[in-house]
This record gives structure tokens, sequence and C-alpha cells, in this order.
């Protein structure tokens, strides 16, 4: 019985090492990581399923697209289904197709939005962790994986996201993002089959 409740000891210390947030030491460690990974990504490209959470509804809405980023500042989000609806950040603006009509958002002239574009943009290609002055970020552990929940100081995003949480998989990718609102409601987004540094056509990009 002893041994079994310092089995039990140890097990429950190594849950505890599984979860928590880092230290100072390994918060240094892992953003160099991701940096330097990010550093390293001049194009990137993914399936993904994005599910937004309501607590006013019994289902969760689902959709599927791709995201596509190309180094320094051209992404992509096209959705497939349940509907064709496409965001395009490209030379300082927003270009959103629906239904096929196109709108237009001049990003310098929109300090919201072009917050939400480094965001977007930040958020797939992990760069937003060097983003200190807009955002408040701390690290947790998640088992073998690093989580970083981001909080914004400005007031307008705040206003759209009381706080983000980015899900890193072992090779310092982002394969996860939750989006949470200030009502408690949130958008998921889970990446798959992501191909880094392969050839993107350039119609992709094409508004």
């Amino acid at each position: 019985m002893r041994i079994l409740k310092i089995c039990i000891f140890f097990l429950s210390l190594n849950m505890v090492a599984q979860k928590g947030v880092l230290n100072n030491a390994e918060e240094d460690a892992f953003k160099t990581r991701v940096i330097e990974k990010a550093n390293g990504i001049n194009s990137f490209s993914a399936e993904f399923m994005q599910t937004k959470h309501m607590k006013v509804m019994d289902e969760n809405p689902e959709s599927q697209g791709k995201v596509y980023y190309k180094s320094p500042d051209l992404l992509k989000w096209e959705y497939l289904r349940p509907y064709d609806y496409q965001i395009l950040f490209k030379d300082s603006k927003l270009y959103i197709m629906e239904d096929g009509q196109l709108s237009e958002v001049d990003l310098s002239s929109n300090k919201l939005f072009e917050k939400m574009g480094e965001l977007v943009a930040g958020s797939v290609n992990g760069k937003i962790l060097q983003a200190d002055k807009d955002f408040t970020i701390t690290y947790h552990r998640d088992n073998q994986n690093i989580k970083a929940r981001i909080i914004p100081k400005d007031q307008g995003l705040s206003g759209m996201f009381s706080e983000i949480w980015v899900n890193f998989n072992s090779d310092h990718l982002i394969n996860s993002v939750r989006l949470i609102d200030p009502s408690g409601d949130y958008t998921e987004i889970f990446m798959k089959n992501i191909k880094i540094n392969q050839s993107i056509p350039p119609s992709v990009f094409q508004n």
C-alpha cells in the first residue's frame, strides 16, 4: 500500500508538470524557437475547420476551407463549405468576396482593421509572439504542447476578442486558434495538412 501511495504521489507530480504556466527560462526558450521557425516561413498553407461555439445555440456551426500565407504580408482565408466566402489581406488592404460581390477596406486608414490584419497574420505565422506592445502574452504547457494566451491591449480589439489562445504543436507550428469574445462565445480554428515553404500559385492572391 505504501508503494502504491508513493507511485500515485509521483504520478500526480508528473501531471502537474505537464500543465501550468511556463517559467521565465522556459518562456524565453519557447519564444526563441517559435520566432526562429516563423522567420523561416516564406509561405504557409493549410486546410482548416472552424467551429463557432455560442451559448444561445444548441448546435455549433462549422465551416471548412483553406488558408494561404506568403511573406511578408499576403494572407488569404478561403471558406469553401458550407458557403463560398473569401478574405484577402494584400497591399495594406482587406478584400472580402461574398456572393460574388467584392468589398475593399483600406487598412492604412482604419487602425482597427489594420490591427486585425496583424493579429490574423501573426496568428498564422507565429510572429504574434513578438507583439508584446499590443498584447499581454502568457505561455502554458498542455501535456506535450505549448499554448499562448494572448490578451489585446487595444480597446478596439478587446471589444471584439477578450482573449486569444494559440496552440503550437511539437514542431513549434500553430495548429489551432481560439478567439473568445467578451460574451464568452468563441470561435475555434483547427489546421491540418500544413505545408511550409511550398509554392503557392500567384492566382491564389488575386482579388
